[in-house]
């Protein structure tokens, strides 16, 4: 087995990432429990964090001794492997990268000791006589990271195999892991992965194999796109479709750097509208958390009743008084739209133009919608991507009006004053 790496900015960036977002939680801790007792405890936590960590890269080391001993030659490995996820610049990690004839393997090694269960990605672990839940699941993480890792490099090799790509959660000192119905496999021991690598079916040349060790190896994070001018593009409002007819499905096209641009707003304005709310104690951006980003949540809010997950969804067209509730974010992909599949307690819809926002509770506004969803008119936006091509996300508009009148405790708040746009 070969070992490759990437480039060493790379791995700059990725460490200017990750430290960004450790002060900000360190900030937010410390606002919380100032220079107190309880300040001097969370400085310990946070020591103990990182100790863990290089329990993880001390047992990683192990897991590669023993892989090279077994694997051959021509299998192609890269530790800490950084992918680019669907948020411009933003990277998620992968603790093993393994490269071979009978496919790619997405390794994320759990240090976690005693006893764990998980069914559909929901984990728990044992304490004693009870099974606590657990609220970072592995299998989701890994489950995003094969999501992130296929759509990118299909989108440089478009003609790869299917199913070429396998992401293990591999728990080496667990005591006991017993799953059903999870997302990715799970392996208890390092010998299970070995199993699972040598027991596959080959699926790629060795010239795809050198092709994705390339593009691995040689990956940037490229420059962002300049900022395009916005067209005017019609709002038109939906007009009832015939009963048994398909209503028509009317695009726009969006650049990325216009989403971008929407959804950092949103974020900016809900985050600061939060935390000047008297009850919250908290606001914790999870937007680069692997965990939280396989569950589509953007926000941690902790107040005196307690934490809630929120995911946040901006929008400019307010004019046409509907809701867009997506169905596919790539319809070409067939992958599921974030409405869908959200854990989010709360879906923040913010019409970024004017500063008006509704709270929807989650998962009653998703049930109500699956049930009633032939109802509304169908409506998909294309957005191009880098290197030529688009996809095309879809999803129905449904009148604001009739949530309000049939989805129970939707809250509605004026977050400026000023009407422009309307």
């Amino acid at each position: 087995m070969k070992i490759l790496s990437q480039s060493s900015t790379l791995r700059v960036a990725f460490e200017t990432q990750i430290q960004s977002k450790i002060q900000g939680q360190r900030e937010t801790q410390q606002n919380l429990v100032g220079e107190s007792f309880l300040g001097q405890i969370s400085s310990f936590c946070w020591e103990i964090n990182r100790v863990k960590k290089q329990v993880k890269g001390s047992l990683g080391e192990s897991v590669v001794s023993f892989l090279l001993q077994w694997l051959p030659e021509s299998d192609i490995l890269f530790n800490n492997a950084l992918i680019p996820t669907l948020k411009p610049g933003i990277l998620t990690e992968i603790d093993h990268l393994i490269i071979a004839k009978n496919g790619v393997f997405l390794v994320e090694l759990k240090t976690w000791k005693g006893s764990f269960s998980a069914y559909q990605d929901q984990w728990k672990r044992r304490e004693g006589k009870r099974w606590v839940p657990i609220d970072q699941s592995p299998s989701s993480q890994s489950a995003y990271h094969q999501q992130m890792f296929e759509g990118w490099i299909r989108s440089i090799l478009p003609d790869l195999p299917a199913n070429f790509v396998t992401a293990p959660v591999v728990f080496p000192i667990a005591d006991w892991v017993g799953t059903t119905h999870c997302s990715v496999p799970i392996l208890h021991r390092v010998s299970a992965l070995l199993d699972l690598l040598k027991g596959s079916e080959p699926c790629l040349t060795a010239q795809q194999v050198s092709a994705i060790a390339t593009a691995v190896s040689h990956y940037t994070i490229p420059p962002p796109d300049p900022i395009a001018p916005k067209a005017a593009l019609p709002k038109p409002m939906p007009k009832p479709s015939p009963p048994g007819v398909a209503p028509p499905v009317p695009r726009r096209t969006y650049t990325m750097q216009e989403s971008t641009q929407v959804a950092s707003r949103a974020t900016a304005d809900i985050t600061h509208w939060l935390q000047n709310l008297p009850r919250t104690i908290s606001v914790q951006n999870v937007e680069d958390d692997p965990h939280y980003q396989a569950i589509d949540v953007d926000l941690l809010v902790t107040t005196d009743r307690g934490e809630s997950k929120l995911e946040i969804k901006g929008d400019r067209y307010h004019k046409t008084g509907n809701f867009f509730f997506e169905t596919h974010s790539n319809q070409e992909k067939n992958t599921q739209g974030c409405f869908l599949y959200t854990q989010a307690d709360w879906l923040c819809y913010y019409f970024v133009e004017i500063g008006l926002l509704y709270l929807l509770p989650m998962p009653q506004t998703r049930d109500w919608f699956i049930n009633q969803m032939e109802r509304f008119e169908s409506k998909s936006t294309t957005t191009p991507i880098r290197g030529g091509g688009c996809y095309t996300t879809v999803g129905r508009l449904v009148p604001i009006e009739v949530v309000l009148k049939e989805v129970p405790d939707v809250k509605r708040h004026e977050l400026r004053t000023g009407r422009e746009g309307r």
